[in-house]
């Protein structure tokens, strides 16, 4: 089989819908690609879309792009949020003869928040008479969105006009997202001009499937569905689900109905899983390379509330948390204020209520608890965070400013890192006016890289290669070792401060259940290999934060929070 770094990895579009129930979304996706996404018996008595569809577009160069089909109606959103983390671009769909309506406008808001900047919009029922004003209402809506200078193609699914204009329209946003993607270079050490050298290292570390439906078929058993992101899925790919960090095996992979060996991101990819039933598996987990995530609870996040929000939020307050297909629970601790008010941006901390599994640089959006309103989103910065005290408001804008470079907690805010280590040095990025790396943009590629890296660091050797053309890397990567942002994994390799402090917090939590660390728990535990479990354990020993006795080992003397 052709490996992942012999060969280019392409890029497919997966194109969303988005807007107001009965506003003609099913009837366009069918007229564009002769599929009726609504499967469900109640989809068709009701005559409105309930749970996310799909189907493939056939593109005037003979190329295919994916549809999702999502609900309109508000009752649904949690679906289509589950849909919508996938979608590269959207189409906006506002009926000719009602104009916009309330799921028009918050669709729109969920696009924004997700980190979409590509887009159409579309007017449906265009053999019907039109809302007075409609044009000057889509304008004032689109205002100030990735939407503003959008291309409006008004269609009818009755007579068919506009539709194949919007094929020719989606086609050239197909041809535009594939441009800004870039295919991988077969070359580490010669990045995509332009291009994040962590993103095409990463491309190297796997793939990423959310699931977004489960379900099983006579003689085949199990089978998963999502949009695939990050990397390539091929039949005999290393994987795992998460959070829970199973190891699960792959009996086959379908994209369009087709049986391959190889999925590329942006394909709507269905992998069959034998060995485990479909009441084992939840829509929200994320089937992904072996290693490559981690389970966490908590996420330093930079958080933006709508400026359409009704309420203000409060620290302490929970909310639901969309990130990918998955919906959880989880509350927002603010750092340096009491009240997020509509329109304002802060970095928080989310506190979640059941594990989750993430990266950094994932977009995400919330929804208040109860009554349930969409009112922000943001981007995660941190997907692993350990727990922050809230201080007052100065400290508490310092700790804010810290996450956003990347900086790990001050000594009072890293409790548990100096009783595991013995040490009270507080790591400062700015140790000297020759190491102010903070905003230089190769310490955020470094830092992307590393932190999602996770327990599966890359070599050092082939990091240096990646950012060959990078003048400063070597001044910002040392400086990043020396401030203690990387840490020594082995030999050939460094690991992200906050992925080591994991690993302690696991050997902290097994000692205190048990009175020992097993190497084998410790593995099962994180979810990693036993080779990393050992590489870790060993570096501990040395650090004399662990030590062997009589063939067992535990934490060493002193090293216990007080």
């Amino acid at each position: 089989m052709v490996k992942q770094k012999d060969m280019e990895i392409k890029k497919y579009s997966i194109i969303g819908t988005a807007g107001h129930i009965d506003h003609g979304k099913t009837c366009l996706v069918k007229a564009l690609t002769g599929t009726d996404t609504d499967r469900l018996a109640e989809e068709k008595k009701r005559g409105i879309t309930i749970e996310n569809g799909f189907a493939f577009l056939k593109l005037p160069d003979g190329t295919e792009a994916g549809i999702i089909d999502v609900p309109g109606h508000e009752k649904f959103i949690k679906n289509m949020l589950a849909g919508a983390g996938g979608i590269d671009i959207a189409m906006l769909v506002i009926a000719a003869d009602e104009g916009v309506m309330p799921q028009t406008r918050e669709h729109l808001e969920v696009l924004s928040l997700l980190g979409i900047r590509k887009g159409v919009v579309v007017v449906t029922k265009g053999d019907l008479e039109w809302k007075d004003g409609l044009e000057r209402e889509i304008r004032e809506l689109v205002r100030g969105t990735f939407l503003e200078n959008a291309d409006v193609v008004v269609t009818s699914a009755v007579d068919r006009q506009g539709v194949e204009e919007l094929r020719n329209v989606l086609w050239k946003l197909c041809e535009m997202a594939e441009g800004s993607m870039s295919q991988m270079e077969t070359s580490m050490n010669r990045p995509e001009p332009g291009r994040n050298q962590s993103e095409t290292y990463l491309n190297h570390l796997g793939f990423r499937l959310p699931i977004d439906r489960v379900f099983s078929l006579k003689g085949f058993g199990t089978i998963v569905t999502g949009t695939l992101l990050d990397g390539c899925l091929e039949n005999d790919s290393d994987i795992m689900l998460y959070p829970r960090g199973e190891k699960v095996k792959i009996r086959s992979i379908q994209v369009h109905g087709q049986e391959i060996i190889q999925a590329f991101p942006g394909q709507r990819v269905a992998v069959n899983l034998p060995g485990i039933g479909k009441e084992d598996i939840s829509r929200g987990e994320i089937l992904a390379a072996a290693g490559s995530m981690e389970s966490t609870m908590m996420a330093d996040v930079r958080l933006h509330l709508l400026q359409t929000a009704h309420r203000a939020l409060k620290s302490g307050s929970r909310v639901h948390f969309y990130h990918g297909a998955a919906e959880l629970v989880c509350k927002v601790i603010l750092f340096d204020r009491e009240v997020l008010k509509p329109g304002e941006e802060a970095v928080v901390q989310l506190r979640m209520e059941q594990a989750a599994a993430m990266k950094a640089g994932d977009h995400f959006v919330i929804r208040f608890y109860s009554p349930v309103e969409t009112i922000g989103g943001g981007i995660i910065l941190n997907p692993n965070a350990v727990k922050r005290r809230r201080k007052q408001k100065k400290a508490g804008g310092d700790i804010a400013r810290q996450i956003q470079q990347g900086k790990p907690e001050s000594n009072n805010a890293r409790q548990t890192q100096q009783c595991m280590t013995g040490s009270g040095t507080d790591r400062q990025i700015q140790t000297t006016k020759s190491e102010n790396i903070a905003g230089h943009p190769v310490f955020t590629h470094l830092q992307e890289l590393y932190l999602k890296s996770g327990f599966a660091p890359p070599g050092t050797a082939d990091v240096k290669a990646a950012f060959s053309r990078e003048k400063d890397f070597s001044q910002v990567f040392f400086a990043m070792v020396r401030s203690g942002i990387l840490v020594r994994f082995d030999e050939k390799h460094y690991m992200h401060w906050e992925n080591r402090q994991k690993a302690l917090d696991m050997v902290q939590l097994l000692y205190k259940e048990k009175g020992v660390i097993l190497t084998g728990e410790f593995r099962d535990r994180l979810g990693i290999s036993r080779k990393c479990a050992i590489t870790l354990l060993e570096g501990f020993d040395k650090e004399r934060i662990t030590v062997m006795e009589n063939g067992v080992r535990k934490i060493t003397k002193g090293q216990l929070p007080r």
